[in-house]
């Protein structure tokens, strides 16, 4: 997360915010697995580490190709798609037609590889998942704009020293520091530190 929401997360706090419907896989709460934590630096030099139980989860993953090539087949049969890919407005049907998918196949979390990286690869590896955590607000409707109920028990456990700016086209971000110039070390403390209360620096 960027530094400016660090405070919040020192203290006790309503958790995780379910992000808008203009990311990757649409409205939800996006995370890396404890084994990646530095996979998402590119966003913010503070990570925020929480817990969850995924019990009885519908998951799609798609960092497999044959799901993909299911959902681009569904995504053709949907009567908008000539204005997504045919109008200025695919920005909005894209997105759109992601949170749909998940709605009508009611998905609770979505697995993918990252789409966007730190220019070097330094802390974004191509065969990281990233997850997309759905909250519902009905049986087929994404809550978005409130707190997440998944997660728990969400601490600043990480600060990174590093700093990033979109690239362009903004497929990549570059390091402004690389101070080291040698790829960060994650981690191996971090469930330590997160039970203890404390947090671990990371130098670029």
């Amino acid at each position: 997360m960027p530094s400016t929401r660090a405070p919040m997360y020192r203290a006790n706090n309503r958790g995780l915010y379910i992000g808008s419907s203009n990311f990757t896989w649409g409205r939800g709460v996006y995370v890396t697995g404890i084994e990646e934590p530095l996979s998402t630096a590119i966003y913010g030099r503070v990570g925020i580490v929480s817990w969850f139980n995924p019990v009885n989860w519908r998951a799609f993953d798609a960092r497999v190709p044959a799901n993909v090539d299911l959902y681009l087949l569904w995504l053709r049969t949907q009567l908008k798609y000539p204005d997504a890919v045919l109008t200025v407005h695919s920005n909005h049907w894209l997105h759109e037609f992601r949170n749909t998918f998940r709605e009508q196949f009611q998905i609770d979390v979505v697995l993918f590889h990252p789409d966007e990286a730190d220019r070097f690869g330094w802390y974004t590896a191509a065969t990281d998942t990233w997850l997309a955590v759905s909250d519902w607000k009905g049986p087929r409707e994404l809550m978005e704009k409130d707190y997440s109920l998944h997660f728990q028990q969400a601490r600043l456990t990480i600060v990174a020293e590093e700093e990033f700016i979109a690239d362009d086209p903004a497929l990549t971000r570059s390091p402004q520091f690389a101070l080291s110039g040698l790829a960060p070390i994650t981690p191996t403390n971090l469930r330590r530190a997160y039970s203890l209360g404390q947090f671990v620096r990371v130098e670029s």
